[in-house]
């Protein structure tokens, strides 16, 4: 509970339109450890002592180690905790935070236009992949920072400790490339038309849902779309379930691309036809008359949140099994 509320507390000073953090920390746990079991023994031991190397380990990854568990269970908690410290980062203060935290790597703003007026009228500008061509490291883009991480990762002569950040930027950016949200970006020729960002990926779209606790706007609901519980027995939990759904073998051919930009054309796709759906669409283009004004809040229906909920536990599922090639022997 306590670790809920620093999350909470943090996010709360943010403001209500701040860039939101991918999918949250149970959605990334469960993904993690789902990648955790399917590595070799092997992959998974040398990948646990390169974490042992992480310069914050025992104050980020080893805390609130679950209680009386055995040292397996352990040492899968530091694995799925290593998947959200990005997201942790960025509460860092003073140098931690400038060394560490990159809250533009979490996302690709590729677009969607709400209607044909609105793709006559906005040019998004041609977005780099190649990290190596980045002006600025800090606000490289989610594709660019997956693939630098992962030729950091792979660099044996790197040191251990910066090997283990990349590790954890590895596991992260896996995932929130596979969140429709973190690939796509909402272009409304009155409304949502400032570049590079248009609606923030969902940030700027309120929502409401009968009976929820706390999504305040589209991006936040798919960002909770796995669940909220990030304690150990409900991340487990939750793995297994999405791997008793989507078996690897659901996905042999789609394992078989291993392009971080053709992940992102995949979600930006998804988040095209399953995200932004006619009824969102239909609500933006109703405030096109009076940009300025506040959106009225689209409601969620049961159906929306079946179809949402079914899409995020698959490109959970995908992420994984992506994650573990990228990351095996």
């Amino acid at each position: 509970m306590k670790r809920m509320v620093v999350w909470i507390v943090v996010l709360l000073a943010l403001g209500p339109w701040a860039r939101a953090w991918g999918w949250n920390n149970a959605g990334h746990m469960a993904i993690a450890s789902i990648v955790y079991d399917e590595l070799s023994g092997v992959d998974r031991t040398a990948l646990l002592g390169l974490l042992k190397e992480h310069p914050r380990f025992k104050q980020d990854l080893l805390a609130q180690a679950p209680a009386g568990r055995d040292q397996g269970a352990v040492e899968r908690w530091v694995f799925m905790r290593a998947a959200c410290w990005p997201d942790l980062a960025r509460t860092f203060h003073g140098e931690d935070q400038q060394k560490y935290s990159r809250p533009q790597w979490h996302f690709i703003d590729w677009p969607v236009f709400v209607d044909a007026q609105a793709e006559a009228a906005i040019h998004p500008p041609e977005l780099e992949l190649d990290y190596r061509k980045a002006n600025d490291e800090q606000t490289m883009n989610a594709v660019q920072a997956l693939n630098k991480a992962l030729d950091e990762l792979n660099d044996k002569q790197a040191p251990a400790s910066h090997r283990a950040v990349a590790l954890c930027w590895v596991l992260h950016l896996t995932a929130d490339i596979h969140q429709p949200l973190h690939c796509a970006t909402l272009y409304a020729a009155a409304r949502f038309r400032e570049l590079p960002v248009g609606d923030k990926g969902g940030n700027m779209i309120p929502v409401h849902e009968a009976g929820a606790d706390g999504a305040r706007n589209l991006h936040w609901l798919w960002d909770a779309m796995l669940g909220k519980d990030d304690s150990y027995e409900a991340a487990v939990r939750l793995a297994g379930e999405i791997k008793q759904e989507y078996p690897r073998d659901k996905f042999v051919e789609a394992i078989k691309q291993t392009e971080a930009a053709a992940w992102a054309e995949e979600g930006n796709k998804i988040a095209g036809e399953k995200v932004y759906i006619a009824q969102i669409r239909q609500v933006v283009r109703a405030g096109e008359a009076h940009p300025h004004a506040p959106l009225e809040a689209v409601e969620i229906t049961d159906d929306y949140l079946k179809s949402a909920r079914s899409v995020a536990r698959e490109r959970a599922a995908l992420a994984a099994y992506r994650a573990a090639v990228k990351l095996g022997s």
